[in-house]
């Protein structure tokens, strides 16, 4: 089993290298690049395909990017797919059911939420925006429900706020918030429950090395075993019952683009 990393923050400006780890041999073996550098951007898999999404280029640092980008491994090659609704940065992307959702992030009217339909090649707007707009948030799926935990509040405070998303209705509630606020964490779904890790605020500035992990009873959060390197922006992942935490940066906000991590972190239950 693999977990595929693409793009993200480069010193001088954003990669575009495409990367996939072999869990079970591991080993790490490089793929076809993106046409172009992104970070911030979103990835997701469904079907077989890999999807990128929105982000931050060399040539514009601001939030007016709607491209998409799909990779079909047997064909080899990324290849450009129609624009989102609107342009996002710092945003997240989860497949549910066979389509991409896309929630949060920065960008015009950021607490829309997108639909891509792979099958009809389009995409729509859910009636039910995120019910408040943050960034640099994570983004799982539990039981057929898509999680949105914590972020960043347009005033550029950390959320501790959780809502879950009902895609079959397309109704938002209220889920247990995070015992802290935090932006730039990571969340995957392992033995059945929410793992979230790591993060960080701007001010005054942190990195976290904290692991929560959801009840069973999906009422509250839990502290698990920690990240032995505080860090955020990691690529969270489950495999062969495993947690991953890839990459991220040590140093928050500014201090991001110079402490740009290759660590590999595995917890085990």
């Amino acid at each position: 089993e693999e977990i595929y990393i693409a793009g993200g923050a480069g010193i001088s400006k954003p990669v575009s290298s495409v990367d996939a780890y072999d869990t079970i041999g591991d080993i790490w073996r490089a793929l076809p690049a993106l046409p172009l550098g992104l970070q911030q951007a979103a990835m997701a898999s469904i079907n077989g395909r890999l999807y990128v999404t929105g982000g931050y280029t060399a040539e514009s640092p601001g939030p007016d990017n709607a491209a998409l980008y799909q990779f079909d491994p047997a064909v080899g090659v990324w290849v450009r797919g129609p624009d989102m609704p609107g342009a996002r940065a710092w945003h997240e992307m989860v497949g549910v059911n066979g389509k991409l959702y896309v929630i949060g992030g920065v960008g015009p009217r950021a607490n829309r939420v997108f639909v891509f339909d792979p099958v009809l090649d389009e995409w729509s707007v859910q009636s039910a925006a995120l019910p408040t707009e943050r960034s640099a948030l994570a983004l799982t799926v539990q039981a057929g429900e898509i999680y949105a935990i914590g972020g960043r509040n347009p005033n550029g405070s950390p959320s501790a706020r959780v809502d879950i998303l009902d895609p079959s209705t397309g109704k938002w509630r209220r889920g247990p918030a995070l015992p802290e606020a935090r932006a730039g964490i990571g969340a995957a779904v392992l033995d059945g429950r929410i793992h979230v890790v790591g993060g960080e605020q701007v001010s005054p500035p942190r990195t976290f090395s904290e692991h929560n992990v959801l009840n069973s009873a999906g009422t509250g959060w839990e502290s698990a075993e920690p990240l032995a390197t505080p860090r955020h922006g990691a690529a969270v992942a489950v495999s062969e019952g495993r947690l991953y935490a890839i990459g991220g940066a040590t140093g928050p906000g500014v201090y991001t683009v110079f402490t740009v991590s290759d660590l590999v972190s595995i917890y085990r239950p």
